[in-house]
């Protein structure tokens, strides 16, 4: 293994290209470490549905890469969905509306998982 040091004058850019061609060679691979099943196994502590053997979701091929939802709208107060999931919903609280999306399982899904890894980083699908 060849170990490389970034020095202190590295451009930031030549940084995020360098960590995006890693990224890109092992989506797969990534995508593959959060699977339920394995990590269930290997950090059993790691989240309360390890634990307990049940899935936040059910879903087929589960995948915790992204517990929390990356279309949740942060922009507005009151949240929403980027994608308009029809799984969404507002709910009423003591301070107002906010989107719940709990019933949601878009980004749980192995293929979306990718999806989403391949847009934050623009490659090429």
């Amino acid at each position: 293994m060849v170990v490389r040091h970034v020095h202190a004058g590295t451009n930031v850019n030549e940084m995020h290209k360098l960590a995006k061609k890693i990224i890109e060679k092992r989506i797969s691979k990534i995508i593959e470490e959060y699977d339920y099943e394995k990590r269930k196994k290997k950090n059993p502590e790691e989240c309360i549905c390890y634990n307990q053997n049940k899935k936040c979701h059910d879903v087929e091929n589960l995948n915790c890469l992204f517990c929390f939802c990356p279309n949740y709208n942060l922009g507005v107060r009151e949240g929403g969905c980027k994608i308009n999931s029809p799984s969404g919903k507002y709910i009423e609280t003591s301070n107002g509306k906010i989107w719940d999306c709990s019933d949601c399982d878009w980004p749980h899904k192995k293929d979306n998982a990718e999806k989403v890894l391949m847009k934050l980083y623009n490659f090429e699908q």
